[in-house]
């Protein structure tokens, strides 16, 4: 019934589990990491395609008016004129289209 262990046995199985743990924490954390990243690039991604839909929108609206436009949707303005269509965030520019 119970398995008896030769001298020194029971140190090995337990630094053998210590290593397993230590592999799976690791492993969590490289996730994490990784999924982390993922989710970063997803933002960005986002946060690109809401831009142009600004831009287009702010585009099609001059095409309209044949004056300047901005509008400003979320935390983001798009301002098209003749030369170019610019979208900003937060005072930054994230997209700029000119025209030819």
């Amino acid at each position: 019934m119970f398995r008896q262990f030769k001298k020194g046995q029971p140190a090995i199985i337990l630094g053998e589990s210590m290593m397993s743990l230590a592999i799976a924490a690791i492993s969590a954390v490289f996730l994490m990491i990784g999924l982390n990243g993922l989710n970063q690039q997803q933002k960005q991604a986002d946060v690109r395609l809401m831009a142009c839909r600004l831009a287009k929108e702010a585009g099609d609206e001059f095409k309209e008016q044949k004056h300047r436009v901005s509008i400003v949707q979320a935390s983001m303005t798009a301002t098209a004129d003749q030369d170019q269509v610019v979208v900003e965030q937060a005072g930054r520019c994230i997209l700029k289209l000119e025209r030819r």
